[in-house]
């Protein structure tokens, strides 16, 4: 594929070929002018001196004096530029004639070209009385009209390059005000399709169409950098949206854990890299006693603050890479991971156990105390899959739950030993 010309060779290009139409029209002009008017007056001129030539030679002809009149010739042709003088006598004959000879091959060229390009002969009859005795013919040097030819051929050349010259420097300074601003603008464009920086703009320019063409140009980017930013702004928002769905997908809306869905994910990662590398892990499974109680007496909101309450003391009592979740209502589990040993999990239980004795504070419903029931299964020794350790811890929990006082008060053991916590009245 031909590779297009660049606007500013196409600019050069139209300057030199504008010069050269106009000098070279100028110059056919003036030589055609030149030539009618030289012609018209080397007529006259020759005529002029073809009667003036019939008047000196009319004696010689009367006395057939060709001696005479062979010089007169001479001396006017050689005055005159004639090229060639004849007198005749009535019946044709030569009385005298003078020829100028050739100089050189240049100078018969230059002749040949002359009498080609003008009219170069005259006549005048040589009258006596009223009668024609004779004849006088004459031809003029075309050599003088062919040089004026030459330099002006010349002179045209010489223009033409003088004209060039000048398309140039006007085609350079053109340049600089009409194509530096394009190239500028191009580059411009280039830059922001390469790096995206949709917040620069095109310099003003000194030409109205420029100015034009930059303005419009600025007002694009305007109008791509004000959709850009709604894109961005759109993007942030679902973004936004994708990470709630996201957090509401993976957490409880009421107390911010981890939902059941979360919890059996952590709980399936925990048991491959335990199993992968060794060690143990705890499931507890919790739930509150007497909150049935604090919904009836105080509210749901009150019930809700509570549960929420719960899960902030449920938090400080483990670990960051521990996993605090409500299952639902007001059950909640623990996941604790890594542990060295199954001691760890029963101390984590007795802060558990400690912190919820303390009581809740529910503002204008005074404070309550709600007990908590607690079931814990350890991996590997009361199950290596998700169904079984649920299962047992969530056994555990039942029987401490219906294990009565005295239940409640036995250490937490492995293999689904229940934790009960006490169950305390509800009191305002």
């Amino acid at each position: 594929m031909t590779r297009p010309a660049t606007f500013q060779k196409l600019l050069r290009r139209g300057h030199l070929r504008v010069a050269s139409a106009a000098v070279m029209t100028f110059g056919c002009t003036l030589a055609v002018i030149a030539h009618v008017l030289m012609s018209g007056v080397q007529e006259r001129h020759l005529e002029l001196v073809a009667r003036t030539l019939s008047y000196s030679v009319e004696a010689a002809i009367t006395f057939r004096d060709e001696q005479t009149a062979g010089e007169l010739l001479r001396d006017i042709a050689g005055r005159e530029g004639l090229v060639d003088a004849r007198v005749l006598l009535p019946d044709g004959a030569v009385l005298a004639s003078h020829v100028t000879p050739d100089s050189g091959p240049v100078d018969r060229l230059m002749r040949r070209v002359g009498e080609v390009l003008m009219h170069s002969e005259a006549r005048s009859p040589v009258l006596l009385d009223g009668r024609t005795i004779g004849l006088v013919r004459v031809r003029s040097d075309g050599t003088l009209y062919a040089w004026l030819l030459v330099y002006g051929a010349v002179g045209a050349v010489l223009c033409i390059g003088a004209s060039l010259a000048a398309g140039t420097l006007m085609t350079r300074r053109m340049e600089r005000s009409l194509i530096e601003p394009i190239n500028q603008l191009a580059a411009l464009t280039r830059s922001i399709r390469s790096e995206r920086t949709y917040d620069r703009r095109a310099p003003p320019a000194r030409i109205a169409e420029l100015q034009a063409l930059s303005e419009d140009f600025n007002a694009m980017l305007d109008e791509v950098q004000l959709g850009q930013a709604e894109l961005l702004a759109t993007h942030r928002r679902l973004q936004s949206d994708n990470d709630l769905l996201a957090h509401k997908a993976w957490h409880d809306e009421l107390t911010g854990l981890a939902n059941r869905s979360q919890f059996e994910r952590r709980l399936q990662e925990a048991l491959n890299s335990t199993g992968a590398r060794g060690g143990h892990l705890a499931v507890l499974f919790l739930d509150a006693d007497g909150f049935k109680a604090v919904n009836d007496t105080a509210g749901h909101a009150a019930g809700d603050r509570l549960l929420t309450m719960m899960a902030d003391r449920l938090r400080t009592a483990v670990r960051e890479t521990d996993v605090v979740a409500r299952l639902g209502g007001d059950e909640f589990a623990v996941l604790l991971h890594p542990l060295r040993s199954v001691d760890d999990a029963r101390r984590v239980g007795q802060k558990i156990h400690s912190l919820m004795t303390q009581s809740f504070d529910l503002d204008e419903h005074g404070h309550f105390h709600c007990g908590l029931s607690a079931g814990m299964a350890t991996y590997p020794l009361d199950g290596d899959t998700i169904p079984a350790l649920l299962d047992t811890a969530d056994r555990a929990m039942y029987r401490a739950k219906h294990a009565g006082k005295r239940a409640r008060h036995k250490p937490l053991t492995g293999q689904g030993t229940p934790y009960p916590t006490p169950h305390d009245k509800i009191a305002q």
